[in-house]
């Protein structure tokens, strides 16, 4: 009875100690979801995105160069987040939402950077945080969905929207 206490009390502290797998206690925003939220609202970030990746093949850049800065910000991601996220979930997010603030930063030539994150709502596999970040001068706040999957990895992310 003693042995089988010990290989519980064992088992749960090896779990809390696996990166991605723990969210933390009740207040506190997962490691992963910060790690995502600074990738998402930090601009300029030409590591991340730039506007040459983003337009029309032959408006001022080469379809060879274009090509090799996507794989080069792809890989950047990658880098960044790749052990966040579940296997080929990473390329959806950034097709889908993960450049959306970097690009709108971009076009407007402005600078956007996170204040505050704060997490509103925490499940086994979702948290909700809110985050206030700068864009150019004005403070702004926007709520970010995080899905997990039953081994701590992101499955999806995406702005909720009132």
């Amino acid at each position: 009875m003693k042995n089988n206490i010990i290989k519980i009390i064992f088992l749960l502290l090896l779990l809390s100690i696996i990166p991605g797998c723990s969210k933390g206690d009740d207040n506190t925003v997962s490691e992963a979801a910060e790690k995502v939220v600074d990738a998402m609202f930090t601009a300029p970030n030409p590591k991340l995105f730039t506007s040459e990746t983003a337009t029309v093949i032959g408006e001022g850049i080469s379809e060879k160069e274009q090509s090799e800065q996507k794989e080069e910000i792809e890989k950047n991601w990658e880098d960044l987040l790749g052990k966040y996220f579940e296997m080929g979930r990473l390329e959806y997010f950034i097709s889908t939402y993960g450049q959306q603030f970097l690009f709108e930063a971009d076009s407007e030539e402005k600078e956007i950077y996170v204040k505050e994150i704060e997490l509103v709502d925490q499940t086994d596999t979702s948290e909700t945080v809110l985050v206030k970040y700068m864009d150019g001068e004005k403070e702004k706040e926007e709520k970010i969905y995080f899905q997990y999957d039953q081994d701590g990895l992101i499955r999806d992310v995406y702005p909720l929207r009132n």
